[in-house]
C-alpha cells in the first residue's frame, strides 16, 4: 500500500503591521483529512489559508511535502519552481467566487488547464464538462457569471478547482457570500467530496457542517490553535477554557447535526 502523502505547516508567522495573525503555527494535514477550522472573526483563519497558498507572503515559515521543503516566507525570492508546484497541488476556493465575469462556466473551468496545464481546448472541454456534471452544471456550462446564482457560481469554481486535481483544496469560507436558501447546494457539493475522499481545508462559520463532514477540527484564536481533536472533542469536550468560552457564546456545545 502506497504511503499517504502529507503536507506539514511548520512555524508559520504573519502580521499586518503591528497586528500577529499567526503566531507560530505548526500543522500538518494528511491525505484524505477534511480538517475544519473554526475561530473568532480576525482570528488568522483564511490568513491561514492564503499562506499555504501563497497569497500572503508570512514573515516566516516553510512547507513539506513528500520529502522537500519549501520556505514560504521569501514569496518570489524562492525557488520558482518549488511555489508553481505547491500552487498546483493546492486549489483554492474563495469567499467571492473570482470567476472571469466575461468567461461563460465552462470556459471558466478550461482555463487553467488550457493556460497552466497546456492541455489542448478539446480535452480541456472534456476534463470540464466532466467536473460540471460532477458538481450538478453541465446545464449551465455555456452561462456567464452574470447568469448564474451565487451558489451555481460557487459550484463552478469549485469544479475549476476540481479539474485541476490538487492534491490539497483550500475553502476560504465558500458559503460567506450566500443568501441563505442557496447554502445548501454548495455545502452539499462540499459533502460528496469530503465522502470521496478529498483533502481539505475548511474554514467555515457553518460549524453544524463541520462536526458532520470533518474528521478533524482546529479552533484557532490569537493566532494559535488552541484546540485540536475530532469534531466531537472539539465540540462536545474541549479541554481549553477559551474554546469552551467560544462554544458557550455560540450556542454550539449543544448544537443539532447539520442536514440537509
Amino acid at each position: 500500500m502506497a504511503e499517504k502523502k502529507q503536507f506539514a505547516v511548520k512555524n508559520l508567522h504573519k502580521k499586518f503591521h503591528d497586528n500577529v495573525v499567526l503566531d507560530g503555527i505548526d500543522l500538518t494535514i494528511r491525505e484524505g483529512d477534511v480538517l475544519g477550522v473554526i475561530g473568532p472573526s480576525g482570528t488568522g483563519k483564511s490568513t491561514l489559508l492564503r499562506c499555504i497558498n501563497q497569497l500572503e507572503v508570512p514573515e516566516s515559515g516553510s512547507i513539506e511535502l513528500e520529502g522537500k521543503t519549501i520556505d514560504l516566507s521569501n514569496g518570489r525570492k524562492s525557488n520558482k519552481k518549488n511555489i508553481i508546484e505547491l500552487r498546483q497541488r493546492t486549489g483554492m476556493v474563495f469567499q467571492r467566487f473570482n470567476l472571469f465575469q466575461k468567461k461563460t462556466a465552462l470556459e471558466n473551468v478550461m482555463e487553467g488547464l488550457v493556460t497552466v496545464q497546456k492541455k489542448s481546448k478539446e480535452e480541456a472541454r472534456k476534463i470540464a464538462l466532466r467536473e460540471l456534471t460532477r458538481v450538478g452544471m453541465e446545464k449551465w456550462a455555456n452561462h456567464y457569471p452574470v447568469h448564474l446564482s451565487g451558489g451555481q457560481q460557487q459550484r463552478v469554481a469549485i469544479a475549476r478547482v476540481l479539474a485541476m486535481k490538487p492534491d490539497l483544496i483550500l475553502m476560504d469560507e465558500p458559503t460567506s457570500s450566500l443568501d441563505p436558501e442557496l447554502v445548501g447546494e454548495v455545502l452539499e457539493t462540499i459533502r460528496r467530496l469530503a465522502e470521496e475522499g478529498h483533502t481539505m481545508i475548511l474554514v467555515s462559520h457553518e460549524m453544524a457542517f463541520i462536526r458532520k463532514v470533518a474528521n478533524r477540527c482546529i479552533f484557532l484564536d490569537g493566532g494559535k490553535i488552541v484546540e485540536d481533536g475530532t469534531p466531537k472533542e472539539v465540540f462536545q469536550n474541549p479541554r481549553q477554557e477559551r474554546t469552551k468560552e467560544f462554544l458557550r457564546k455560540m450556542s454550539l456545545l449543544e448544537a443539532p447535526d447539520y442536514v440537509i
